[in-house]
């Protein structure tokens, strides 16, 4: 044997791990899989990147999911995967050892435990980067210009995938600045005694390019002279990657079409300037029609219509019809004439007529009025809109009510006109349960004063939410403020822009709007102040059910921004949720906790509380 050959294979035997495989029956069931001593890398992730799969005995009853069969040979592979699995996150000197496995004869089940030892990772000691092509370009200045960091700094664990993302990172802020054929190489100077590596970095700036004609290919119904508006760069402009990736952005807003292709027809041979760039389109239906049905233990059976008519009189606008039914909404017709990327980029206008029924605990309303929203993102996380809005309302008197003593009438007719503003700061994900981020809504509204109505007020709410995983658990936090300040000497404000707390979304041991001020009836009076606040652990189960314990508070107030701490009601729980297609659905069991109130609540509803 030769001294390379045995120099291999002691590496081998430092680097990968040590096996201790307790003889078991082939082709018995394997029931769980887990992890002892994984301080850095998450369990769900290291399973992710072997092929044992733990499948419990209610997930095989009721998906039927066929789970692991053990095998020598099977565990043998995964443990090599392990190993490779902790080098790519930069850990050299990984040991993994299988423990005796936990056999059931019986029910012929395998459980399966691995102990890791993960060691001391790989850290960056330094990062170089040199240009050829063109020397007089500064490479520091050019990275502190961009929007984002590099993933490996000095003293990050080295990891391969940040590797490959830092140097595509790096090409592209080259091509961001002229350098269309720019390409970039590594290497690496590993000091294994002291688990240090230093990254050197090579890019072959090329030449500076410019950008040719644009061809757009593909287009039936919306003109070629409003798509052209769309394009973020110029002809004759310096080449700019972020320019092309800002000009797909701009076109897949339009919401009219299924692929957008943008293509720079560059030559890495000849290295031509300037650069020609074809865009291929493929239209979306001009008609589309989304339908649905459901139950809700709040607004019990429900339904809608949502239907769509693009590149409206050969335009870029579209036209959308939403109808909608629910014990709450007895009906809703909406009809919206939309103008994306008007008048500037990033922008939207859109003409909303709409004509409802809302049938609360606290009020009934029909309601007919015209929306006119205004929206402008500034980036994919932060948004703003200003709308005027316009409605004439009638609201249906309660008998006995004493805030119309004097009224004969059952409704009760009233107009109003205003403005909202609203700002959202969302970079929660995932859409339909977030596990990691924050969203942020404030608004502000303000009814007559200016803008004419029968009644005027200022109302300002806030509502924050985060999101934080640990593992395979989800910590989900949320707060919700406002207030509301009449102008107007009898202090009225309309019901439906009232507070309410309590329900599905809100404190889970009280029916919706249940919290607050009453009537003499006993119906929810709603309020001018409003706190509220929810905490909430979510963890997986099996296939695609998951649990959650909850605890919520909150309360509303008659007065105009007063929030009385000692009268807050409390409520805590547990859930389960099962993923679908259109977001989890959920079933909360809450308790009123240290209140004469004993009856818990259930809600059977569609999307994660917050």
């Amino acid at each position: 044997m030769n001294i390379s050959v045995r120099a291999s294979i002691v590496t081998f035997i430092i680097v990968c791990c040590t096996f201790s495989i307790v003889p078991a029956q082939d082709n018995y069931e394997v029931r769980q899989v887990n992890f002892t001593g994984n301080q850095t890398l998450d369990e769900n992730f290291l399973l992710e990147g072997m092929a044992l799969e733990e499948v419990s005995y209610f997930e095989k009853l009721i998906t039927k999911k066929e789970p692991s069969l053990y095998s020598r040979e099977l565990v043998d592979l995964d443990m090599e995967r392990l190993i490779r699995i902790y080098q790519r996150e930069g850990f050299p000197d990984i040991t993994a050892k299988l423990r005796p496995l936990k056999i059931n004869e019986k029910k012929r089940t395998v459980k399966i435990t691995i102990d890791v030892e993960e060691g001391k990772p790989v850290k960056v000691d330094s990062i170089f980067i040199e240009t050829t092509g063109n020397t007089n370009f500064n490479t520091d200045s050019l990275l502190k210009k961009t929007s984002r960091k590099m993933e490996l700094l000095k003293g990050m664990r080295f990891r391969d995938d940040a590797l490959s993302v830092d140097l595509q990172f790096i090409q592209d802020a080259y091509r961001n600045q002229g350098f269309a054929y720019a390409s970039a190489d590594y290497n690496l100077n590993l000091k294994p005694d002291e688990r240090l590596v230093s990254i050197f970095y090579s890019v072959n700036t090329g030449p500076v390019c410019y950008f040719g004609e644009t061809a757009l290919s593909g287009v039936k119904h919306v003109s070629e002279s409003f798509l052209r508006k769309q394009l973020a760069y110029k002809r004759g402009e310096k080449y700019n990657k972020e320019l092309l990736d800002e000009t797909r952005r701009n076109l897949y807003r339009l919401q009219l079409f299924r692929i957008v292709s943008v293509l720079p027809e560059s030559d890495a041979k000849t290295k031509k300037s300037p650069i020609p760039v074809s865009i291929y389109f493929e239209e979306a239906p001009r008609i589309t029609a989304r339908f649905g049905a459901g139950y809700g233990t709040e607004d019990k059976f429900r339904t809608f219509l949502d239907l769509n008519y693009l590149s409206f009189l050969n335009t870029a606008s579209r036209l959308n019809l939403y109808l909608k039914h629910s014990d709450l909404e007895p009906y809703f017709a909406s009809l919206k004439w939309i103008f994306p990327q008007f008048p500037v980029h990033r922008s939207t206008i859109s003409f909303n007529p709409f004509i409802s029924r809302n049938s609360e605990p606290g009020y009934e309303t029909r309601t007919h009025g015209i929306n006119i929203p205004f929206s402008y993102a500034f980036n994919d996380w932060l948004s703003s809109s200003f709308t005027y809005y316009l409605e004439d309302v009638k609201q249906q008197i309660e008998a006995g009510d004493q805030e119309f003593p004097d009224r004969e009438e059952e409704d009760f007719p009233y107009y109003k006109s205003g403005i909202l503003i609203s700002a959202l700061l969302n970079n929660s994900a995932p859409r339909f349960s977030p596990a990691e981020g924050i969203n942020l809504t404030m608004g502000f509204k303000v009814n007559g004063h200016m803008f004419g109505s029968d009644f005027n007020y200022t109302r300002l709410w806030g509502d924050f939410r985060t999101y934080r995983k640990i593992r395979s658990l989800t910590l989900a936090f949320r707060t919700m403020a406002g207030g509301i300040k009449s102008a107007d000497e009898g202090g009225f404000i309309p019901v439906e822009d009232r507070f309410y707390s309590g329900g599905s979304n809100s404190v889970r041991g009280w029916n919706r709007s249940e919290l607050g001020p009453k009537r003499e009836s006993g119906t929810p009076l709603g309020g001018k102040s409003i706190l509220e606040g929810s905490f909430e652990l979510r963890f997986p189960l099996f296939w695609r059910l998951s649990g959650a314990v909850f605890m919520d508070t909150g309360n509303v107030w008659t007065e105009s921004w007063s929030y009385k701490l000692n009268e807050l009601a409390y409520a805590g729980g547990t859930g389960l949720r099962v993923e679908t297609p259109v977001g989890p659905v959920r079933l909360d069991l809450g308790f009123p906790l240290w209140s004469e109130k004993k009856s818990p609540q259930l809600f059977i509803s569609v999307g994660q509380a917050f």
